[in-house]
């Protein structure tokens, strides 16, 4: 007979819950100061438990930053996608990105893994693979919607983005409302090039 207190069901949770741990610590603490031991005292486990579910400390922040910006991102464009006219879907998209408190702790997440990737070529290449997915999508959309030059609004839309979310970290009277106009306005004219 199997004991259900460590079925996989309950192995899951174990792990979920290291990997939220983990995530909720590295905005607070700054990336190298999310150790083993309080990841555990956060999740309310053994430490040993921490390198059975998931190894290392390195891999388990870069798997906790990882699921986080993939979400991060996603969770934002998917209303944006939803609707039918390019240009307001990137009005869409910029203003649900902008919501945030620019110290909310995901977006403190985020700019914590970017820079731990300058020194982690897996985290690096991880995080790459996230945004190349993110691009490929949204170029993917913007073809389907008409758009004459889709890969070039979806590389401009992901760079204006990181770069806004970078500006308004350091300058959070950075309004968005600029930078919708100017994106808005690259949509139209392409959504204008392909009609003609």
């Amino acid at each position: 007979m199997s004991d259900e207190s460590t079925g996989p069901s309950r192995r899951t949770d174990t792990r979920e819950k290291i990997i939220e741990a983990a995530a909720s610590l590295i905005p607070e603490l700054g990336w190298g100061d999310v150790s083993s031991r309080r990841v555990a005292e956060r999740a309310g486990v053994n430490t040993g438990v921490i390198h059975y579910h998931v190894g290392s400390i390195g891999e388990l922040r870069r798997i906790a930053a990882v699921r986080k910006i993939r979400t991060f991102f996603l969770d934002r464009i998917e209303e944006a996608l939803s609707q039918t006219d390019p240009a307001v879907a990137v009005e869409t998209m910029l203003r649900a990105l902008s919501a945030n408190d620019p110290r909310d702790p995901e977006l403190l997440l985020l700019y914590e893994s970017l820079v731990a990737a300058s020194r982690d070529d897996e985290l690096r290449a991880e995080i790459a693979a996230q945004l190349a997915e993110l691009r490929q999508r949204l170029c993917d959309w913007f073809a389907d919607r008409g758009v004459a030059r889709p890969l070039t609004v979806a590389v401009t839309l992901t760079a204006a983005i990181d770069g806004y979310l970078l500006q308004r970290s350091l300058d959070p009277s950075v309004e968005p409302g600029p930078l919708i106009e100017g994106l808005v306005g690259l949509v139209r004219q392409q959504l204008a090039a392909d009609g003609s």
